[in-house]
């Protein structure tokens, strides 16, 4: 199987070097490799041609973001799963591999594939399983800080687009005026948008435990600035929110969402007023496409993946059960 790998860079040379050294070790030969290069000035560009001529190199001209940077590399690839990889990692000589194995074995109801990421200068370290939709309307990394032991494939909630692979037949049905990655997003919360919007459309998630990266985590966010991730992830957070939740989820989340707002008031003035706005009118419009697209609805979805540690419900239910049984006095309603 062909898989094309996508990976958006913004001006971290050093960075993308190594990684596209770790793909040149894959075992597994049949890869596509494309690097959308959102207009970095450091010679990243003349450095991949040098170094990797066999890569697909999508020089842009400004940077569009992480989100757009994937729609562009998306479109360019020919796979029939699309692989995301961060520019800040290391690909062990397996990760494609495994990936394309869990690929070729997934039901045609699985639409999603994710990698292990380690962290880098700790890479017995989970840094993340997945993503776990929390009762925020947040996403968590599935098992982050925990010692790397035995992993098994298991299902769950979306992956994380650090390291990553989804079907194309998925993609291309789930895709919004706005992208496969909503492009609005430009960066943070994207991969929960599009993981989300998969689950409502009635696409399932794996775990891929033999398929890991290293990630060195955060480096290009930190050159933004804390004022710049902090306004960025809350209005992203309730573009998804606007999205996909139901209303009782949203009511829910209200008391986060208001504690949020007054935040990034209080950091950025009314200046923040507009793009929040402009972000709530256009991400209802979204809502209506994604309600379209939706064959599950969304208080099920809500009501298997919320809170439960990033496990389905009535996993994480047999876990409780064979760990903690009942005590058989106790009677509950």
């Amino acid at each position: 199987m062909r898989l094309s790998v996508v990976i958006v860079n913004w001006n971290s040379r050093a960075d993308l070097l190594v990684c596209l050294e770790s793909l040149t070790r894959q075992t597994h030969e049949n890869l596509e490799i494309i690097v959308v290069d959102n207009g970095s000035t450091d010679g990243s560009v003349a450095a991949v041609r040098d170094r990797h001529p066999s890569c697909i190199v999508l020089e842009e001209t400004e940077n569009l973001g992480f989100a757009e940077g994937c729609n562009r590399g998306i479109a360019a690839s020919h796979g029939e799963w699309v692989a995301v990889l961060n520019n800040d990692t290391v690909a062990d000589r397996e990760w494609a591999a495994r990936l394309v194995e869990a690929a070729e074995a997934a039901p045609p109801s699985c639409g999603m594939l994710q990698s292990v990421l380690l962290f880098m200068d700790r890479p017995t370290v989970i840094n993340s399983t997945g993503i776990a939709l929390n009762a925020w309307g947040s996403g968590d990394d599935r098992r982050e800080g925990e010692r790397l032991d035995d992993l098994a494939a298991e299902e769950i909630f979306c992956p994380t687009a650090g390291a990553c692979a989804y079907r194309r037949a998925m993609l291309d049905e789930i895709r919004l005026s706005v992208g496969w990655f909503d492009r609005d997003h430009f960066m943070y919360f994207e991969d929960l948008d599009l993981g989300w919007r998969a689950r409502l459309a009635g696409w399932s998630a794996r775990l891929v435990p033999g398929s890991m990266v290293l990630h060195k985590y955060h480096a290009s966010a930190v050159r933004h600035g804390q004022h710049w991730m902090l306004i960025l992830s809350h209005r992203n957070r309730l573009r998804t929110l606007i999205k996909n939740a139901s209303p009782s989820f949203l009511l829910r989340t209200m008391p986060r969402t208001l504690e949020e707002l007054l935040r990034m008031f209080r950091v950025d003035g009314p200046s923040t007023l507009l793009p929040l706005a402009r972000a709530v009118i256009e991400s209802g419009r979204q809502r209506r496409v994604v309600s379209a697209l939706s064959r599950e609805s969304r208080r099920a979805v809500e009501a298997t993946w919320v809170g439960n540690g990033g496990r389905p419900l009535h996993d994480a239910r047999r876990a409780t059960e064979t760990t903690h049984p009942p005590p058989v006095v106790e009677a509950r309603s």
